[in-house]
């Protein structure tokens, strides 16, 4: 279930259906016996309501911007990399010169739509994480105890 909750921070990985199936799997192992109906349709609800809601939410915050929130995060996690590998091979501020002139000029143009869109995704990721959050509280409440 922690694996799960990692997961909600991601844009494509379903961490709240992989929380959802960690209670499935531990009441597979009980046999259900701490298992309520109220318990599983809250779980079920939060979980479809987290990953379709999300998706929906994260279309919608970001549908005014050119670019794409796969873009966004792709750029700026290539482009901190690219600033990493390039320091380490010619020395922190030759590297850090080479990477700015050879790459620095196709994200800057774009730097503040793409921060933007990060912050917009950041906040989605943080709805995901706190139905996560909930999941499991409920979980080790209701079910564990």
């Amino acid at each position: 279930m922690v694996i799960g909750l990692f997961c909600t921070l991601t844009v494509k990985l379903p961490g709240t259906l992989i929380i959802l199936l960690g209670a499935v799997l531990y009441g597979l192992f009980t046999d259900f016996v701490t298992f309520t109906p109220w318990i599983i349709a809250l779980l079920v609800i939060i979980s479809i309501s987290a990953e379709a809601g999300g998706l929906a939410y994260r279309k919608y915050l970001t549908k005014k911007y050119a670019i794409s929130s796969a873009f966004s995060v792709n750029s700026t996690v290539s482009h901190i990399a690219g600033i990493l590998v390039s320091a380490a091979l010619l020395g922190p501020v030759i590297g850090f010169g080479v990477w700015e002139l050879i790459a620095g000029k196709t994200l800057l143009p774009r730097g503040n739509t793409t921060t933007q869109i990060l912050v917009r995704l950041v906040g989605f990721a943080g709805v995901r994480m706190v139905c996560g959050a909930i999941m499991i509280m409920m979980i080790h409440i209701y079910i564990f105890f």
